[in-house]
């Protein structure tokens, strides 16, 4: 076989692999990063589980629960319902702020979760895929304690049964 063919031919193979690699990539991202999940509670009873959970999970502590639809009212006057809860764990915090090769991770602390109405009057939660993150950094340090922070996140959802996938 020519060398100049088989060259062109791996070239070819390389381009297509790459282009169909990104454009997986691009389709899968939005449900690979964020998770979108229905619940069959009211907004209030939604709200007042989640809360409870987290406060209830050993460790965890809600930190502020920020009213989205409040604060955008003037600029989305028909806006539905939007409550973004933040919570922490100051062991998971420690544990991930007193090392300089994690500190980075900051910006994703303390961790949210809406609850949102949709139009047509569905309750859903939205979040960080977790499973995702955790995997990203599988087998450094900002993985291991993904890793417990997932488990704790799926007893804290367990009033929807909600577990962590990769999809």
């Amino acid at each position: 076989m020519n060398k100049k063919v088989l060259a062109a031919g791996v070239a070819i193979g390389l381009v297509v692999g790459v282009f169909f690699g990104m454009a997986t990539f691009k389709f899968a991202a939005p449900t690979m990063l964020f998770k979108e999940v229905q619940v069959n509670y009211s907004f209030e009873k939604t709200l007042d589980l989640l809360v409870h959970n987290i406060n209830a999970q050993k460790g965890w502590q809600v930190t502020d629960v920020i009213d989205q639809q409040a604060a955008v009212i003037g600029y989305a006057p028909t806006m539905q319902k939007v409550k973004i809860v933040k919570f922490c764990n100051p062991e998971y915090a420690a544990k991930m702020l007193s090392n300089d090769a994690t500190k980075v991770m900051a910006v994703q602390m303390p961790l949210s979760i809406a609850v949102f109405e949709r139009n047509d009057g569905r309750i859903m939660l939205g979040l960080s895929n977790g499973y995702m993150m955790s995997r990203l950094f599988a087998g450094s340090a900002r993985g291991e304690i993904m890793q417990g922070v997932i488990k704790d996140m799926e007893q804290i959802l367990s009033f929807i049964n909600f577990r962590y996938s990769m999809f």
